[in-house]
């Protein structure tokens, strides 16, 4: 079991002086956007939380700026990441074993598909009794999945970024292998950064992932297993925003909601 939130070997042409790290951030990342998501996915007035597999902790900062009540407990096994954290107030970095951590929290959350580094359901089970173990009164645990019809296709998407100081992104999100037999997947991210006066910056290999692809209903079975009253599966995007900038969302009852390729949250609650 890989408990590495980046499982990586790179090759990077520099001079940018944007890291692999900030790139990530940059472009694969939307924290203040989640951050307001999960709070309204759990529903009550959550101040704890909990990021696993947490890199750079960029989401445990956007929590954080929430409101003077909110903090953080950003876990993760390696090393280098953790030491491109900046240091926040109200954010605590802990390098650890995930499963070690008994941190209380009212939410916990594996994003941006790390729960994929799991990849066996006995280990996945083993995880989800822990962050169980952690979470408070009404408490949930959260982490996002795609699936669907592309999941087990390899190619390559692209996308355009503009830089923190105007420089030229590109992005590119690969999968390189899928085999549907296992669920596993390997998957790369490279980024090329221009910017005016510099030769371009290429990152190939920036990051490397070797994640099991877990569907929902095997999520949602293991979090029952592993002690949690119920679940449910949230779309990507909040249902709506009110007059003071706070998310509202629903969970999907409606499979065609999600389409046929996608990308969703599943959650666990510790209350029915």
């Amino acid at each position: 079991m890989c408990l590495a939130a980046f499982s990586c070997r790179r090759r990077v042409n520099p001079p940018s002086p944007l890291t692999r790290h900030a790139l990530y951030e940059l472009c694969a990342q939307s924290p203040a956007r989640d951050a307001n998501l999960l709070a309204a996915i759990h529903g009550g007035s959550p101040r704890t939380l909990g990021e696993d597999f947490c890199g750079t902790a960029a989401l445990s900062r956007a929590w954080a700026t929430l409101s003077s009540r909110h903090h953080a407990v950003a876990v993760d096994h390696d090393p280098e990441p953790l030491a491109h954290a900046h240091p926040a107030p109200r954010v605590e970095l802990i390098r650890a074993d995930i499963r070690k951590v008994r941190a209380p929290a009212d939410l916990i959350a594996v994003l941006n598909y790390s729960i994929g580094e799991v990849h066996d359901r006995r280990s996945l089970v083993r995880y989800l009794r822990h962050t169980r173990s952690r979470l408070k009164r009404r408490g949930c645990f959260v982490c996002d999945l795609y699936g669907g019809a592309d999941s087990m296709l390899t190619g390559e998407v692209r996308s355009r970024v503009r830089g923190p100081r105007g420089e030229s992104i590109v992005y590119t999100w690969e999968q390189r292998t899928a085999d549907p037999l296992t669920g596993l997947v390997e998957n790369a991210m490279h980024f090329v950064v221009r910017a005016r006066g510099r030769p371009a910056a290429r990152f190939h290999d920036a990051f490397i992932y070797r994640w099991r692809l877990w569907s929902p209903p095997e999520l949602r079975e293991a979090m029952l297993e592993a002690g949690f009253a119920r679940t449910q599966v949230f779309g990507r995007t909040p249902g709506a925003i009110d007059h003071r900038a706070r998310f509202h969302t629903r969970p999907v009852l409606d499979p065609a909601e999600l389409g046929d390729s996608y990308s969703a949250y599943v959650v666990g609650r510790t209350t029915r």
